[in-house]
């Protein structure tokens, strides 16, 4: 196994220290564990393109730790109270429906890879912002006004991010009116 496959699958070992954290309020060292594994997720792409070791199990390794720490991260932090239930459930579900979309894309032969375009990637900024930025004033004890703000920009890109998949995904289909089977 390469270095950059290590990386990704340190980063899917972190998830369960993530969220013993956030369930016994350590948000501290959940937030630290939520550092590093954004830092392995970088570190795998870099390192997988600057040494030649882009490889299929990373391909599938990779999204899997990012899908599988936000979705953790977010249901663990609405559970907690320190996010709202509704951008937990916007997230999860974007995810659930990218990662079918992608699945009956694939199986069906369309398409074998998935690039993120603009609005995936800056639904994936404003989500690591956000659990980063819970995390913190969690850990501080603190409030911040405003914050609200940041959970509705989140779940507002959250979503179009998420139709905007979808609508890619169906482009990949052939219009065969008429010829379906039943």
């Amino acid at each position: 196994m390469n270095l950059p496959n290590t990386l990704s699958l340190l980063r899917l070992f972190l998830v369960t220290p993530f969220l013993i954290a956030v369930i016994y309020d350590l948000y501290l060292l959940a937030l630290i564990l939520f550092v590093l594994a954004g830092i392995s997720d970088f570190l795998d792409g870099f390192l997988a393109r600057r040494l030649q070791q882009k490889s299929r199990l990373g391909a599938f390794l990779d999204p899997l730790g990012d899908k599988l720490l936000m979705t953790v991260a977010f249901i663990a932090l609405a559970v907690q109270g320190l996010v709202p239930a509704w951008l937990a459930v916007l997230v999860v579900a974007k995810d659930i429906y990218v990662a079918l979309g992608s699945g009956i894309a694939y199986l069906a032969g369309n398409v074998t890879s998935f690039p993120p375009d603009t609005w995936g990637k800056l639904s994936t900024l404003l989500q690591i912002v956000t659990c980063g930025l819970v995390l913190l004033i969690a850990f501080l004890d603190a409030r911040m006004p405003g914050l609200d703000w940041l959970f509705y920009a989140a779940g507002l890109v959250t979503v179009i991010a998420g139709v905007n998949y979808v609508w890619q995904g169906l482009q990949q289909f052939p219009d065969d009116t008429g010829q379906a089977e039943s």
